[in-house]
């Protein structure tokens, strides 16, 4: 990975995809998917919640390390939170803080779907 194409934050969260990997399958799972390989992107997220609160987030996915720092930016941001605080999730965030090139903006998008379809669950 060149370090002149990707900011520290992407290098950081590359380089620890600590969401990484599958959720051990409960009643509480959740799972969802957007994006193909196709696509250039693909990945499938798995929450586990309580009542209220996302207790787990775990991924699968591929793509560019933009999109990989993403998802694991946004596995961080979600474990933790209020199910209600979904609605907060802003992918253009996540394109500021990464520095997402124009070009990759429809990667984030999937993410936005990722959101969109835990939202509605």
């Amino acid at each position: 990975m060149s370090e002149s194409l990707y900011n520290a934050q992407v290098r950081e969260l590359f380089s620890q995809l600590i969401h990484a990997g599958s959720v051990v399958s409960t009643n509480d799972a959740l799972s969802v998917a957007a994006g193909s390989f196709e696509q250039g992107a693909q990945a499938t997220f798995a929450v586990v919640r309580d009542e209220c609160v996302i207790q787990t987030v775990r991924y699968q996915a591929y793509g560019c390390p933009h999109f990989l720092a993403a998802c694991e930016w946004l596995s961080r941001w979600m474990e933790g939170r209020a199910w209600s605080e979904l609605s907060a999730w802003n992918w253009r965030d996540v394109e500021r803080i990464l520095e997402v090139p124009a070009n990759k903006r429809t990667r984030l998008l999937l993410l936005d779907d990722v959101v969109s379809q835990l939202k509605n669950l």
